[in-house]
C-alpha cells in the first residue's frame, strides 16, 4: 500500500512539473503579430467626434455658408463640390448655386462657401454690368479637363496648340501647375503670359 501511494505521489509530482514547464514555455514565446497588428492607420475625428480612418486617399475640406450642416468633412479622392454639398445636407432655402461649379474636383484644404440668394441679388442690383460672368473673356479654363474648343478661346492658342496641350495631357497626366504648360511644344513664356490669368489646373 505504501509503495502504491509512493507511485501515485510521484506521478502527481511529475504532472505538476510538466504543467509548470508547459506554462513557462508558452509564456516565454513571443506573440506572433500579424501585419494588421503592426501597421495601424492614423485616425481623425469627424464632426460627431467619432474616429474615422484617414488613409492615403482621404483629405479634409471645409464647407460653409448656406448649407444645412457647415463643417469640415473627410472626403475621398475624386470627390467633387457636389459631393460635399450633399455631405453637408444640401443647401438651405437661401442657398444660391448659380455661381458654384459643382463639378469641380476637391483638394485637401479647400474651403467651399455657398452664398445666399439675398447677397447675390444685392450685388446684381448694385453692379448690373457684372452680371455676365459667363462671357468667354471672364471664364477660368481648367487646362486639365478643357476640350480643344475651350482651349482655343485662350489668346494665342490655335487649333494646333490646343491639340498639343491635349496630347501632352493624355500622355503625361494632369498638369500640376500652370507653368507646366511651357513643357508643351509651341508654348513659351510670352505665350503663357497672354492667358495665364485665365487658366487653372484643378
Amino acid at each position: 500500500m505504501k509503495k502504491k501511494d509512493t507511485i501515485v505521489g510521484s506521478v502527481v509530482i511529475i504532472l505538476i512539473i510538466t504543467v509548470f514547464f508547459a506554462i513557462n514555455y508558452f509564456n516565454s514565446n513571443p506573440k506572433k503579430y500579424t501585419e494588421k497588428d503592426i501597421f495601424i492607420e492614423d485616425d481623425v475625428l469627424d464632426k460627431d467626434n467619432n474616429h474615422v480612418k484617414e488613409g492615403k486617399n482621404k483629405f479634409m475640406v471645409e464647407i460653409k455658408g448656406e448649407v444645412k450642416k457647415p463643417e469640415v468633412y473627410i472626403m475621398s479622392q475624386g470627390s467633387i463640390v457636389k459631393d460635399i454639398i450633399l455631405e453637408a445636407g444640401g443647401i438651405t432655402e437661401k442657398g444660391d448655386l448659380s455661381k458654384i461649379n459643382q463639378a469641380k474636383k476637391l483638394r485637401d484644404g479647400d474651403c467651399i462657401t455657398v452664398p445666399s440668394k439675398e447677397i447675390t441679388t444685392e450685388v446684381n442690383k448694385t453692379f448690373p454690368q457684372n452680371n455676365s460672368l459667363s462671357k468667354s473673356g471672364d471664364e477660368i479654363i481648367n487646362i486639365n479637363t478643357a476640350s480643344k474648343e475651350e482651349l482655343m478661346k485662350l489668346p494665342g492658342v490655335g487649333e494646333v496648340t490646343a491639340q498639343k496641350i491635349i496630347d501632352y495631357r493624355e500622355k503625361n497626366g494632369e498638369f500640376s501647375s500652370i507653368e507646366d504648360l511651357k513643357k508643351v511644344d509651341r508654348i513659351g513664356d510670352k505665350t503663357l503670359e497672354k492667358f495665364k490669368d485665365k487658366i487653372d489646373v484643378r
